[in-house]
Formats: C-alpha cells, sequence, structure tokens
C-alpha cells in the first residue's frame, strides 16, 4: 500500500488567509452596523475567521512557506496593560466584558511582534472585541490571549490588520534548500 507525500504548498494556506482575513473585516464592519440583521452573529462569525487567518499564518511559517526574512520580522502591534488592581478574569463564555476596567487605555505601549508570535495571539485570544469611534484607539480589532491576559490587551486598527495579512500574500520564497545532519540528526532549511 502507497503512503502519499508531497512538498508543502503555499497556495492553500494563502487563499485560506485572504478569505478568512476578507471575512474577518466584512464581519467587524456587521458588528458595527447597528442595522445589521443576519441570521447568523457577527461576533462568533469574527472568531472564527480571525482564529483560521492567524492559524494560517501560523502553519506557513512553521512549514517553511515563507521567506526566512518575512518570518523573522517584527511588526509594531499596540497594547493596553493590564491593570494590577481589580483586575476581573473574563467569564469563560464571553468574548470581552470588564474590558474598559481590566486594561489602561490612557498609557498605551508598543510591542514588536514576530508574525507567529501575533498569530499565537489571535488563535488563543480569550478576548475578541472590535472598537469604533473611541479616541483611544483607531477603529480595529482588541485581542487578549490566554497567555497574556493579565498582562496586556493588543490593538491591531483594520488597516494594520490588513498590511499584516498582505504582507503574508505578498511574500514569495524564490529559493529553498533542506539538509540533513546525520550526525546531529538536525535538519535545517532555508528559505529565501
Amino acid at each position: 500500500m502507497p503512503i502519499s507525500s508531497a512538498a508543502w504548498a503555499d497556495y492553500p494556506w494563502k487563499n485560506e488567509l485572504a478569505l478568512q482575513a476578507d471575512r474577518a473585516l466584512q464581519h467587524a464592519r456587521e458588528i458595527c452596523d447597528d442595522e445589521f440583521t443576519g441570521e447568523h452573529s457577527p461576533q462568533d462569525m469574527l472568531e472564527r475567521a480571525i482564529v483560521l487567518a492567524a492559524f494560517s499564518v501560523r502553519r506557513m511559517v512553521e512549514k517553511k512557506l515563507v521567506t526566512d526574512r518575512w518570518a523573522a520580522e517584527t511588526c509594531d502591534v499596540r497594547s493596553f496593560p493590564a491593570r494590577t488592581v481589580g483586575f476581573h478574569p473574563p467569564l469563560n463564555g464571553q468574548t470581552g466584558g470588564h474590558a474598559f476596567r481590566n486594561y489602561s487605555f490612557e498609557a498605551p505601549e508598543h510591542l514588536r511582534l514576530r508574525p507567529v508570535d501575533l498569530a499565537n495571539e489571535l488563535i488563543h485570544s480569550s478576548q475578541l472585541m472590535v472598537v469604533e469611534g473611541e479616541e483611544f484607539a483607531e477603529d480595529g480589532f482588541l485581542i487578549a490571549s490566554d497567555r497574556h491576559l493579565k498582562k496586556r490587551l493588543l490593538h491591531l486598527s483594520f488597516d494594520e490588520f490588513q498590511r499584516f495579512v498582505r504582507s503574508a500574500l505578498d511574500d514569495r520564497v524564490v529559493f529553498s534548500s533542506d539538509q540533513w545532519n546525520p550526525e546531529t540528526g538536525q535538519v535545517t532549511s532555508v528559505r529565501e
């Protein structure tokens, strides 16, 4: 019985990323539309789209479907630190809750995150909210991951999210090399 195998390809993951990123923005618009009357919950659909888009990015990095340069680049992400007193974890069944009480929106900080790190924050979001019409932040997404819930809340404007996605879609590997060292058992790769 044959066992099938092939080289990993980027196009299925890039197609999925493009599709889910568009859906995430569509559902964010629906959340912001007071007159939206659809059969689905835009918040539930937003979560699904964000997680699948982020998983596509993580998978491309893990399987070396992007250049080493892109995988190592960092992007600037706005962050709001958690308050040290009176922090109230969100309820398990809520996408937001207590955000204004838990995070200091008056003192934004900036982080430099690699694509895989940002993707992991999105995949592990414990809180996922849409912010619109606030002075403290551009319209966009507020994300607190399970890993950093009591530390920070990330903010990505819709434009920043689109730039992040576009940078992944535009990245092209033109040279690839894999090597195995039989003495150490290590596999190394180069993607340019």
